[in-house]
């Protein structure tokens, strides 16, 4: 155990490793905004959850001895077939960790249609607005956040190596555009004009 911790300690010296974890490692001090928006969010749908769907599972319906009713009464793939049973919303425990499968897109289709057949079908917008919140917005934020990061520090290492300049002499200039500069190619006045002309919803007079 204790090897594992000393290639911890040298990752961090390894040149082309240094970038990475020192991004990782700013990136969880920056962290506390964001994971107060996180809480909150999973506060507010976990308690929301409860108050609609609580005890609208009965569990005992399809689960019990293994007869031959009980394997007639089960789909391949559902909620039964699975057997999801500690997965819903009759404590906030519970809520949680059906929030956190909805969040990663752990058949999260299962619980769309299990709920809506036990209470109605306008309970899926719950669970859609809960994917809009969590996969769309705060995963795709999360993204962004190890990006930006990820940039400013690069910035800040290509520049100290073409300048020559200390850690404190250091400005951040670097934006996506520049750092892939050498990959694009600017169209000539030509071409520019030709493609806006070609626009069917612009009126190009020269």
């Amino acid at each position: 155990m204790l090897i594992v911790f000393r290639l911890l300690r040298i990752i961090p010296q390894i040149r082309s490793m240094r970038l990475v974890t020192t991004t990782l490692i700013d990136l969880l001090k920056n962290m506390k905004a964001f994971a107060g928006i996180l809480v909150v969010l999973y506060y507010f749908f976990a308690i929301l959850g409860i108050e609609f769907f609580q005890d609208v599972i009965d569990w005992q319906k399809c689960e019990g001895n293994n007869t031959a009713n009980h394997t007639e009464c089960i789909t391949c793939g559902t909620y039964e077939e699975l057997e999801y049973w500690p997965n819903n919303f009759d404590d906030f425990a519970a809520a949680l960790v059906v929030l956190w499968n909805l969040m990663v897109v752990n058949n999260w289709q299962v619980f769309l249609v299990v709920y809506s057949k036990a209470t109605t079908g306008w309970s899926q917008l719950y669970f859609i607005a809960w994917y809009f919140t969590s996969v769309l917005i705060c995963i795709n934020l999360f993204t962004a956040l190890i990006l930006e990061n990820f940039i400013t520090k690069w910035d800040r290492h290509q520049q100290q190596l073409s300048e020559g300049l200390r850690e404190d002499e250091i400005t951040i200039r670097t934006t996506v555009h520049s750092m892939f500069r050498d990959m694009l190619t600017e169209p000539t006045e030509e071409e520019l004009i030709k493609e806006l002309q070609q626009h069917p919803h612009l009126e190009l007079r020269l």
